[in-house]
């Protein structure tokens, strides 16, 4: 019975198997260029899907008879083909997609770690173009970020509708990533934006609020994402120069470099090929920058590279490994010599960093189309040689007397797609962060483990998303668990109307610099403080984005509240922390304190969009940001320190130039606003950045003792002003692949101080030189 049975399920197989038809081809943009991940499905028969491989090509086996085959690739309009076949039979089907001519077309991934469109994820996002980093003709991209609409950078320090401060680099409230993996150092948990590919970058994606639950600790005030491109079909080879030079300041005694000339010279080049089944990605960049400040000297080469495999053997894996490689040298001037000589460091001291960074980053992914299954597997190994390597040269064989940082990062994703309707998120988080620098924090580690999930819904009109994730730090003993929520909702009310709205938590824990540094940088000390705790906090918004379109232009409105809170919240605080023979300057310094509770309450108005308006192309970036950050006890004691007289109690009145409640280091106004537009072979573009006064610092910098050291309350008085810097450029292109422009930075030569003791460059003239071959 056994062997009958067995007999007739094999011919109903042969006989499945002869009724099998073969569909092929391969799929295509408009410009002729493969797609890759292209889905393929059978409307009538659930299940059943292919994806196009690494040269584009799919193919799919469907029963006798007609069946509709749904071509669907994010950004590009779906395509629809109607396939018959009778009897074991064959096709080649060939498939050229269109990008999407509704809406935005812009395609993000930070919002859910998948392919969204920007008009349907539930948070507030910016997303800033490839073409607005080139035209800048910026060298680093913090400088690229202050362009950004709400985002504002400080010392390297990035702050998102004022959720930080000023910090001076030690931790970060916003998590900064290249590739959906984090580019933050070890030791002092602050953004390595030297590190960044500025001559790959495909886009840069900005989170506004709380984005902990999918990218962990540091993404409290939210992310920024840079990704950067994938080889095409054709070789690319792309070489860019710029060489800046710094005008004359406003005032004559700080013009240090009269009767000379200081500047600066960047030159990148990329290389991108594919060649079989095998991408290859290949960038180097030489930096060098005489300074505007005296004997602030920075210079670096770095080079990177990434290699990817797309399997032949196994459909739908790719396996590859990328690597970077710097060495700098970055002078800092913490703080000026004075008002009259605000070019000039403290005691012409400034401080360097002379490091030797290098990351290496595996990853691999497997990809069913058929189950709608994804699994992918990202590593880093991030390390910081600090020179000198040594606290002295006599110490070169003691192993134990190096300087050095570490990362090591592993984050495992799996991701299963339910009907085109459920995407559901999951996965593992490891981070191991150590650090050796005897002179400045000793020895120290901490590890942290994270589990996290989500769940996306798109269904007609309607998006949700809502996910958790659970903390688990350990900071050499000191063990803390914390799980955090998140969920969102996006409604098309309207045919390009979105509303949405969201709530999300997050948690920070302190770095391995914040809690445990005591050092003098120049004339001035930073406090360790061990008993720092992590701060937690959560964030909600009510948003609206309009669509427009005028002719092939594309853009959006997008309005939005929000209200954020931090409990704990962790500030860089500058005060007298230690006794008078504490450092150069009495005891003054800066330490990293928990203040207790804030809440910042704001509204933002966005504005994006590009395209052509009859022959000219129009790209466009700007926004206004209200924000009311404010502390909810002033009186709340933080921290003491003790001087001759005796113990001194901290408090946000003790320490605050403002005592109304307003959080130190904060604007609240910001506006931002580039403009660029393309003509035949012509260029050209302003740049708009505005911010209110800043209404609270610390009370030391206008202490009369601190004040005759380094003259800050008067020019405290005089700087601190409602302020516009105006940039413009012009461009010409030579040819197809060649191109010159010329950039003024600063047209009206405005002293700006960002913060106290410190001024902002004068005017600057760029010269920038880019080929294609």
């Amino acid at each position: 019975m056994k062997k009958k049975t067995l007999l007739i399920l094999f011919i109903v197989c042969i006989f499945n198997m002869q009724a099998q038809n073969l569909v092929s081809g391969k799929v295509i943009n408009e410009n002729s260029e493969v797609l890759i991940g292209v889905n393929i499905s059978a409307k009538e028969i659930p299940g059943l899907g292919a994806s196009t491989n690494f040269s584009g090509d799919y193919q799919i086996s469907l029963p006798d008879g007609c069946n509709n085959l749904l071509f669907q690739y994010i950004g590009y309009e779906d395509v629809l083909k109607n396939v018959c076949f009778e009897q074991n039979n064959t096709l080649t089907l060939n498939v050229t997609l269109k990008k999407t001519s509704e809406l935005l077309g812009t395609v993000v991934i930070s919002a859910g770690k998948f392919e969204q469109r920007l008009e349907e994820v539930t948070v507030s996002m910016d997303v800033i173009k490839a073409s607005l980093i080139e035209n800048k003709s910026t060298t680093s991209l913090d400088r690229t970020m202050n362009q950004s609409p709400s985002v504002h950078v400080v010392d390297g320090q990035a702050n998102i509708r004022s959720g930080s401060g000023w910090s001076y680099g030690a931790g970060s409230r916003v998590m900064v990533m290249v590739d959906g993996i984090p580019l933050m150092r070890g030791d002092q948990g602050a953004v390595a934006w030297q590190l960044v590919p500025m001559e790959n970058i495909s886009q840069i994606e900005v989170t506004k609020g709380a984005s902990s639950v999918l990218f962990g600790s540091s993404a409290l005030n939210g992310t920024i994402n840079i990704r950067t491109n994938y080889p095409s079909s054709e070789p690319v080879n792309k070489l860019s120069i710029t060489h800046t030079a710094y005008g004359k300041p406003k005032r004559e005694s700080i013009y240090w470099y009269k009767g000379g000339y200081t500047s600066a010279n960047n030159i990148s080049y990329l290389h991108t090929h594919k060649k079989d089944n095998t991408d290859f990605v290949l960038g180097t960049n030489l930096y060098y920058d005489g300074g505007y400040q005296y004997k602030v000297i920075s210079k670096r080469a770095r080079i990177n590279m990434s290699h990817t495999t797309y399997s032949k053997e196994i459909e739908g894996l790719s396996y590859g490994i990328k690597a970077n490689i710097m060495r700098s040298k970055i002078a800092d001037a913490l703080m000026w010599q004075h008002d009259t000589l605000a070019y000039n460091a403290l005691n012409d001291d400034p401080s360097y960093s002379d490091n030797n960074h290098f990351n290496i980053d595996h990853f691999i992914t497997y990809n069913n189309p058929r189950n709608g299954i994804k699994h992918r597997i990202n590593s880093r190994y991030f390390r910081i040689n600090i020179y000198p390597a040594y606290v002295d040269s006599g110490q070169f064989s003691n192993r134990q007397a190096k300087r050095f940082s570490n990362v090591y990062y592993t984050d495992y994703q799996f991701q299963k797609q339910i009907k085109n309707i459920v995407t559901l998120t999951s996965g593992y988080t490891y981070k191991y962060s150590d650090g050796q620098d005897l002179v400045i924090y000793g020895n120290r580690n901490n590890v942290n483990h994270s589990l996290y999930a989500q769940a996306d819904i798109k269904y007609q009109r309607l998006n949700l998303s809502f996910g958790g994730r659970f903390e688990h730090y350990n900071d050499e003993g000191n063990i803390i668990n914390k799980p955090i929520f998140r969920s969102g909702i996006n409604y098309q009310i309207a045919k390009a109307t979105f509303l949405r709205s969201s709530y999300g938590e997050g948690i920070r824990f302190p770095s391995i610099i914040e809690r445990y540094v005591n050092y003098a940088t120049g004339p001035v000390m930073i406090f360790p403080n061990e008993e720092l705790k992590p701060e937690t906090g959560w964030s909600t918004e009510l948003g609206i984005k309009q669509a427009l379109k005028v002719g092939e232009w594309k853009g959006f409105v997008d309005f939005a509240v929000f209200m954020m809170q931090y409990d704990d919240m962790m500030e860089f605080s500058f005060g007298k922390w230690g006794n008078d023979d504490d450092g150069q300057i009495f005891g003054f310094g800066f330490k990293s304190v928990n203040i207790g509770r804030t809440q910042i309450k704001g509204f933002e108005l966005s504005l994006a969009g590009e395209g052509k308006i009859g022959q000219t192309k129009i790209e466009v970036l700007g926004g206004y940001t209200y924000t009311k950050p404010y502390i909810d006890d002033k009186h709340f004691v933080y921290d003491q320190y003790t001087t001759n007289s005796g113990i001194n109690p901290v408090s946000y009145l003790t320490t605050s130039s403002d005592t109304s409640g307003i959080l130190k280091y904060r604007y609240k106004h910001l506006a931002k606003f580039d403009l660029n537009i393309e003509r035949d072979r012509i260029a050209t573009g302003i740049s708009l950045r505005y911010n209110s006064r800043m209404e609270n610092i610390d009370q030391a910098f206008i202490d009369p003792l601190f004040d005759m050291i380094l003259g800050t309350t008067n020019a405290w008085e005089r700087l601190n002003k409602n302020s516009m810097i105006l940039d413009y450029r012009i461009g010409y292109n030579l040819t197809e692949e060649a191109q010159i422009s010329f950039n003024i930075d600063n047209i009206f030569n405005k002293e700006q101080s960002l913060r106290p003791a410190s001024l902002s460059a004068p005017r600057t003239y760029s010269i920038l030189f880019k080929q294609n071959f």
